[in-house]
């Protein structure tokens, strides 16, 4: 892991563009964002480095300010599930901000990413300095657990693939074509599902003419409204099965019933 060497100073401009649009970061000092402090704390990360591991000491978080990274926590038999994956613009690490308790999860880079390093002692002298911060960080969380919610109420009421199709989607980001590093059974962590479920899901996807793979990690789509209309909950009568059946063939009723 090397601190990043700027090859612009175009580079500078662009860490501090993201970090003046921020809802939390754009309260902070101005004398606070200075280039060298960028430059001092701006690390890249190759595919499969580790930004911090679950039950270590925390005492820093991390803006991400290009590349994706995964969250993993402790799964069954001992195994690491992914449970979110984050990209520009959003923060890892700052739930050890006001306990001072260990990482509660492990951030790994999936693919060549940067990230800016924010001590938690400069975080808390912006917020002695700006007491309105705090509120900016609380509601930062409030849209988390609701989000955390929504994706509770998605388990339990949507199907395999209108869950797989939205966080294809959210990765996706407007692109037509994105590399994701991860394995099938994380893929499958992240929808709620089994490895063998979402296997199956995958291919009625891709049987359906709304995206290909390619070496399991490069992902086309290929029909981005088709994809948006699996991504919603289905508005008639009719079963999921029977919907999918008329766009990609017979469909086994495994392949798209709420796990």
């Amino acid at each position: 892991m090397d601190v990043l060497v700027w090859a612009q100073a175009g580079d500078e401009e662009n860490v501090l563009s993201l970090v003046r649009q921020h809802p939390v970061f754009s309260h902070f000092s101005e004398q606070f964002w200075t280039p060298h402090f960028i430059r001092h704390n701006l690390m890249l990360y190759r595919r499969g480095e580790l930004l911090y591991e679950i039950d270590k000491v925390a005492d820093a978080c991390y803006l991400i300010c290009s590349g994706r990274v995964g969250l993993l926590a402790g799964g069954t038999w001992g195994r690491p599930t992914m449970f979110a994956i984050k990209s520009r613009g959003n923060v890892v690490g700052d739930l050890s901000l006001f306990d001072n308790a260990p990482r509660t999860s492990t951030a790994r880079a999936l693919e060549p990413s940067l990230a800016l390093t924010l001590p938690y002692d400069v975080v808390r002298a912006n917020l002695t300095d700006n007491p309105a911060i705090a509120c900016r960080i609380l509601s930062a969380y409030a849209t988390r657990i609701r989000a955390s919610d929504q994706r509770l109420i998605e388990a339990l009421n949507l199907d395999l693939i209108n869950r797989l199709a939205r966080l294809l989607l959210e990765i996706a980001q407007g692109l037509t074509e994105f590399e994701l590093d991860v394995t099938q059974e994380e893929i499958a962590s992240l929808v709620g599902a089994s490895r063998e479920r979402t296997n199956k899901a995958l291919a009625t996807l891709q049987r359906s003419g709304a995206l290909t793979i390619h070496r399991h990690r490069v992902y086309r789509i290929l029909d981005a409204e088709k994809l948006a209309n699996l991504a919603l909950q289905w508005s008639d009568d009719r079963a999921p099965t029977e919907r999918l059946s008329d766009q990609s063939g017979p469909v086994g009723p495994d392949l798209v019933q709420s796990s």
